[in-house]
């Protein structure tokens, strides 16, 4: 009978580290998957902000222009960039739709002045 109950406990133990290895492999897993997708997705974020403005070359010289497609929030636009020499689009960056309009300027209320 003690063989028996040593069988069964050495089978357990068995079975209980087996388990253990499987939940700590699927668990590193999916923090290794997690862990690639937050560090992916921070490098294309920050590289969105630092990157170097492809924009400015192209349209400095009139080969290219912008174009700003505006989106649901109203306040946000996806620029694209249309070369007219290759005639290809490069999507640009995401900014606010107002940023490259001109402010309006101050005007003065008319005044009057007699004889002038």
């Amino acid at each position: 009978m003690q063989t028996f109950q040593a069988q069964r406990t050495i089978a357990r133990s068995s079975e209980a580290r087996t388990q253990f290895w499987h939940v700590t492999i699927v668990t590193m897993f999916f923090v290794v998957v997690l862990g690639a997708s937050l560090f992916l997705g921070t490098v294309m974020v920050i590289g969105t902000f630092h990157g170097v403005d492809p924009s400015n070359e192209l349209t400095a010289n009139g080969r290219a222009g912008r174009i700003a497609r505006t989106l649901q929030d109203g306040t946000l636009c996806h620029y694209m960039i249309f070369d007219n020499k290759t005639a290809q689009t490069i999507e640009d960056r995401i900014g606010r739709c107002d940023e490259n309009k001109p402010k309006p300027k101050q005007e003065k209320p008319a005044s009057f002045t007699w004889g002038k």
